[in-house]
């Protein structure tokens, strides 16, 4: 392919797959000369590592595109979220460099793309953003002509062809994962399994050692599932009961703060909601760490790749794609940044310590009480005052 750049600065593609094996070898190797296990998984969840990188384990596909795909791709998405090594490999392959923008929330992200003129070509929201996008037109509609690699039974039925998108007509799922609690079992020694436990403790027990998310879903929806409601409530006399929950707890609580893992390291807090990667990552450096997927139901979310409706480099974009959804990229970055993936055919390529992870990947049963947040949730003016008032009460 002839797109500017000197072909004869490209690595060869079976270049990458020879150092990719050997690079999988060697992680193989260095867990099993640790020691470490499902309780205490020697990697940096979602950070790089101080040794060897990953890297893709097979040559990538170009993609679909045809002709020029130009010399740029503008990617927003999430903080630690893609291998360096496997970014490079499509670069070197194609001569398309890779702009990395990072956004620290879905909200973040939609102000970009709906202010106009973003620069952005794919783009990684989370899956309650989703309809809300379409109907603005914020993303477009997949063209899957230009993703030939794209095998549709490669793909877990549980992350596919949901309400959010239906067919998949604008959405291929990234990673999952949930939004749990978080705790020190040395602290919290009788087990925490519910989120109506949580909150109980959370006020009583536990009285200014936990900790709530910032996070209007995540937080205030699993209040609601304390309460015996749905995670998505905007029934006003529902909300008003959380709302009144949440105001008397917060004298009580160590902080309403996303950064979960420094006070839950330091002991400052005992108890935390939290999401995947900060189970595996505290749970990896203490033993006495545990992350739980409430028995009484909770979310489940997702991370899409989208191409944005005003993409500048949209060849560029279904070729990124096309390579990044295949399983052994996807499992690449499944091994660098510890979030499951949605393509199965990736999940069977990871090493032993993160496929049978339990926090990574939790069993199926544990996951069929959860709801994933939808748009209305995330749009409702009145959970956004309610949550508003909640961190502002004294």
């Amino acid at each position: 392919m002839t797109n500017g750049r000197d072909p004869a600065r490209r690595r060869d593609p079976a270049e990458i797959t020879r150092l990719a094996i050997e690079r999988r070898m060697s992680r193989r190797t260095f867990l099993a000369g640790t020691g470490a296990g499902i309780g205490a998984l020697a990697l940096a969840a979602c950070a790089p590592s101080s040794g060897a990188s990953n890297a893709p384990s097979a040559a990538p596909s170009s993609g679909g595109a045809t002709g020029n795909l130009g010399d740029t791709l503008n990617l927003a998405t999430w903080p630690n979220y893609h291998s360096q090594e496997v970014l490079d490999a499509f670069t070197s392959l194609t001569g398309v460099a890779i702009n990395v923008g990072v956004y620290g929330s879905t909200e973040e992200m939609e102000a970009k793309i709906r202010a106009g003129n973003s620069g952005i070509d794919v783009v990684v929201p989370s899956n309650y953003a989703i309809e809300g996008w379409v109907a603005d037109g914020l993303i477009e509609e997949l063209d899957y002509g230009k993703l030939p690699s794209f095998v549709k039974a490669d793909w877990n039925a549980r992350f596919m062809d949901q309400a959010f998108d239906k067919g998949n007509t604008v959405s291929i799922p990234k990673n999952w994962g949930t939004t749990g609690i978080a705790y020190r079992s040395s602290k919290v020694t009788e087990p925490v399994t519910t989120w109506k436990q949580f909150f109980d403790a959370a006020g009583t027990t536990y009285d200014g050692k936990a900790m709530i998310v910032d996070h209007q879903i995540s937080s205030f929806g699993s209040a609601a599932v304390a309460m015996g409601y749905s995670l998505n409530t905007i029934d006003p006399t529902e909300m008003a009961a959380v709302e009144a929950m949440l105001t008397a707890l917060k004298p009580k609580l160590f902080a309403i703060s996303s950064d979960v893992q420094p006070p839950l390291r330091a002991l400052d807090t005992w108890l935390s909601i939290a999401w995947t990667g900060d189970g595996v990552q505290v749970g990896r450096d203490n033993e006495d760490a545990r992350y739980v997927v409430a028995e009484d139901g909770g979310e489940l979310w997702i991370d899409s790749y989208t191409v944005a409706a005003d993409a500048p480099h949209r060849d560029a974009a279904y070729a990124f794609i096309d390579y990044i959804t295949q399983p052994e990229q996807a499992a690449a970055e499944t091994e660098y940044c510890l979030f499951p993936h949605a393509n199965d055919k990736a999940t069977a390529l990871l090493i032993d310590e993160v496929k049978n992870n339990p926090v990574i990947y939790p069993s199926a049963d544990s996951l069929v009480a959860l709801e994933y947040a939808v748009n209305a949730t995330y749009n409702s003016p009145e959970r956004a005052e309610a949550w508003a008032r909640i961190k502002a009460s004294a």
